[in-house]
C-alpha cells in the first residue's frame, strides 16, 4: 500500500507538520533501515530551453526542510519545489520515502553534469551518484514540436555509429495536451533486436510556454548485421481530446496516428585482427575481480572460484569462457551467475561468476590466471583482463581406495558345487495345455465389475458441483459473466463485420461492464471509467493494463461524438478487447 501525501508543508501549521513527519519518519526507519539518498533525471535527452525534473528522493530518513541545490553549469533552475512523502508497507515493514522535485532548464547544447549532491541527515553525510543529460539544439529537435500542436512524438537515439552486436540507448518522447490512454509506441527496427525495456515514466514540460503530458519509454536496440541501416519511424496511436463537458467528458476530439522521424545507422562489424583467442563476443568496457577459496585443500577436494565483472554493457548477457589452464589440472563444473544491474535497460552493473574447481593432483601449486576478454567500442580495439595467479597448498587425498585381487583358480574350484551327473525321473507328466487364470484376474472381468463404481463416483462428483454451484453465488455469477463475455465477443465481430459502429460500441461498453463486473465483485451497472483508478489500481494492477482499459473506455465515449464507420477499423479493436480481458483474468483475481 502506497499513500502519497501532497501539499503537506502548505498552512499555518508548519512547525507541528515538520515535527509530525520527523516522528513518522523516524518511526519508518527503524533499526537495521540504513538511510539512503538518490537523485534521478525524468529524461536522458532534451532540446535547450526545454524543462527537465530532477527527482531528490531520501528513504529512512530525511533533511528537516528542503535542500537547497548549487549552481550547475548550463542550468538554470526554476523557483519553486514540488515535494511529497510516500509510505510503504511491505510485509508489515513501514518505509517512508521524501521526495524533493525541482525543474531545471537547459541553456546551452552538449553533455551536461550534475554533479554529485551532498546532503547531511542528522549524524551522516549522504551523497547521490552523478548524472548526465544529453541536450540537443533547438533546431535539431524532432520535427512536429510547433507549440500550436496538440500531440507528437520524439526519439533520440545514444549514438547513431556502433558495432554489431552493441546495444544502443533509445528513448522516445510522447508530448500531448490533453489525450486519451494510449498502448506504448512501435519503433520499426528492421535488422535490430531489443533488448530490456524500462516502464513508461509519466511528468509534465512546457515547450515555446504551452503545458504538455510527457510519457516517456526508454529501450535499447542491438544490431544483427553491418551496414547503412534504419532505425524508426516510431508510430504510436492516440484519441486526441480537443474540448472537454461540463463534467470533464471528451465532447470533441478524434484518433490520431503519431509518427517520428528516422535514423540511419551506420553499424561496422568487429575488427577481425589482433581478435584475443579467448574472446566470446563480450562488448563494453570493464573491470575483473578474482578470488578463490580455500587455498589449502586436499586432492579431490573443492576450490571456489569467485568472479565478478563490472561496468558498461549487456550485462545480463556475459558468459565466461573457457579457461584451457584450469582443465588440465582441474576438474571443471558449469558455474553459477547472479546478475546485479545499476539502470532499468541492464546496460551497466556487475555480474558475479561462482565456479567450483577440483584438484586432480598434489603437484598444482598455483591456480592459474583467470582471463576474460571483450571489444570496448569507445576505445574501438579488444581488451584482455587477467585476474591474479593465486597460490594453492594441494595435499594427497586422505582415503585411498583399495582393489581386492580376483579369486584364484584353486579357489574357485573349492567353493564351486559339484555338477549332476544323474537326471531324476518326473513323476507325472506336464499340462499338455497352459493352464486358465481364474475368472477373478481376467482383465474384462475386472473391468466390468468397476462400471458400477465408476458410474457412482460421476454422479457424486455431478451432485456435489451442483451443490457446490447453488452454495456459491460468486462462482455462479464467474460462469455468468464468463458466458456473458463470450456471446458479447461473438456481437462484436457481427457488428464489425456489419459496419454498425453504434451497436459495436454498445457492446463493447457491455463487455467492459461485464469483466470488470466479476472480477471486482460489484454490479455491473456500476462499472465506469472512474473505476480504473478507484478500484484497479488500489488492486496493483500493471500500469499496461490500465493504460489499455483507459484507451478502450475513451473510444467508447468518443464514439458518441466521432463515431468510426470503418469495418477494418472496428475489426481492428476486437484483438485489442480480447487482450485487455486476458490480462484482467490473469492479473486481477476475484
Amino acid at each position: 500500500m502506497t499513500v502519497h501525501v501532497r501539499g503537506w508543508f502548505a498552512g499555518t501549521r508548519l512547525a507541528a507538520r515538520l515535527a509530525l513527519l520527523g516522528l513518522l519518519l523516524g518511526s519508518a526507519s527503524g533499526p537495521g533501515l540504513a538511510a539512503s539518498f538518490t537523485a534521478r533525471l525524468d529524461r536522458t535527452s532534451v532540446p535547450v530551453g526545454e524543462s527537465v525534473t530532477l527527482s531528490l528522493t531520501f528513504e529512512g530518513a530525511a533533511p528537516p526542510g528542503s535542500p537547497g541545490l548549487p549552481e550547475f553549469p548550463g542550468f538554470n533552475i526554476v523557483p519553486g519545489i514540488s515535494q511529497r512523502t510516500e509510505m510503504t508497507l511491505n510485509g508489515g515493514q513501514q518505509s517512508l520515502r521524501r521526495i524533493f522535485e525541482y525543474t531545471l532548464i537547459p541553456t546551452r547544447a552538449g553533455d551536461l553534469a550534475i554533479p554529485a549532491l551532498q546532503v547531511r541527515v542528522g549524524n551522516e553525510n549522504l551523497a547521490s551518484a552523478p548524472l548526465s543529460l544529453k541536450v540537443v539544439p533547438a533546431s535539431a529537435a524532432s520535427p512536429g514540436t510547433a507549440p500550436n500542436q496538440w500531440a507528437f512524438l520524439r526519439v533520440y537515439v545514444g549514438k547513431t555509429n556502433a558495432y554489431v552486436g552493441e546495444p544502443v540507448p533509445v528513448e522516445i518522447q510522447f508530448y500531448c495536451r490533453d489525450c486519451g490512454n494510449s498502448a506504448p509506441p512501435q519503433l520499426k527496427a528492421e535488422s535490430f533486436s531489443f533488448g530490456n525495456s524500462a516502464p513508461a515514466e509519466q511528468t509534465g514540460t512546457r515547450v515555446g510556454g504551452v503545458p504538455y503530458r510527457l510519457l516517456t519509454y526508454r529501450s535499447s536496440v542491438t544490431a544483427a548485421k553491418p551496414g547503412l541501416l534504419t532505425l524508426g519511424p516510431a508510430e504510436l496511436r492516440t484519441v486526441v481530446v480537443y474540448q472537454r463537458n461540463f463534467f470533464g467528458d471528451p465532447a470533441r476530439g478524434e484518433q490520431v496516428t503519431l509518427r517520428s522521424e528516422s535514423f540511419p545507422m551506420r553499424v561496422q562489424p568487429l575488427p577481425v585482427t589482433n581478435v584475443p583467442p579467448l574472446f566470446a563476443g563480450a562488448l563494453g568496457s570493464y573491470t575483473l575481480q578474482v578470488e578463490a577459496s580455500p587455498t589449502s585443500v586436499a586432492v579431490g577436494d573443492p576450490i571456489t572460484v569467485r568472479i565478478q565483472i563490472s561496468g558498461q554493457g549487456p550485462i545480463e548477457m556475459l558468459s565466461l569462457p573457457p579457461q584451457p589452464e584450469w582443465t588440465n589440472n582441474f576438474s571443471t563444473y558449469p558455474p553459477t551467475a547472479t546478475a546485479q544491474l545499476r539502470d532499468a535497460l541492464g546496460l551497466s552493473g556487475t555480474k558475479i561468476f561462482t565456479n567450483v574447481l577440483v584438484p586432480l593432483n598434489a603437484d598444482i601449486r598455483v591456480l592459474p590466471p583467470f582471463q576474460f576478454s571483450f571489444f570496448d567500442p569507445q576505445a574501438q580495439t579488444y581488451r584482455t583482463l587477467s585476474g591474479p595467479a593465486i597460490p594453492l597448498t594441494v595435499r594427497p587425498s586422505a582415503t585411498a581406495s583399495t582393489v581386492l585381487p580376483p579369486p584364484t583358480n584353486a579357489a574357485a574350484g573349492r567353493d564351486a558345487p559339484p555338477p549332476e551327473d544323474i537326471l531324476h525321473i518326473r513323476a507325472r507328466l506336464d499340462d499338455l495345455a497352459p493352464p486358465r487364470a481364474p475368472l477373478a484376474r481376467q482383465a474384462w472381468f475386472l473391468t466390468l465389475q468397476g462400471v458400477p463404481l465408476v458410474a457412482w463416483v460421476s454422479l457424486l462428483v455431478r451432485r456435489r458441483r451442483a451443490e457446490s454451484l447453488a452454495n456459491n453465488p460468486r462462482l455462479r455469477r464467474q460462469r455468468q459473466a464468463a458466458q456473458r463475455v463470450r456471446e458479447g465477443m461473438q456481437t462484436l465481430r457481427a457488428m464489425a463485420a456489419a459496419n454498425r459502429s453504434d451497436e459495436f460500441f454498445a457492446a463493447l461498453f457491455r463487455v467492459l461492464q461485464e469483466k470488470l463486473g466479476e472480477r471486482l465483485d460489484v454490479p455491473a451497472s456500476a462499472i465506469t471509467e472512474a473505476v480504473i483508478d478507484e478500484r484497479l489500481r488500489p488492486h496493483g494492477v500493471p500500469e499496461a493494463t490500465l493504460s489499455a482499459l483507459h484507451d478502450l473506455f475513451q473510444t467508447c465515449n468518443l464514439a458518441r461524438y466521432a463515431p468510426l464507420k470503418s469495418s477494418q477499423e472496428l475489426s481492428a479493436l476486437i484483438p485489442r478487447v480480447e487482450s485487455v480481458l486476458r490480462q484482467l483474468e490473469e492479473q486481477l483475481k476475484p
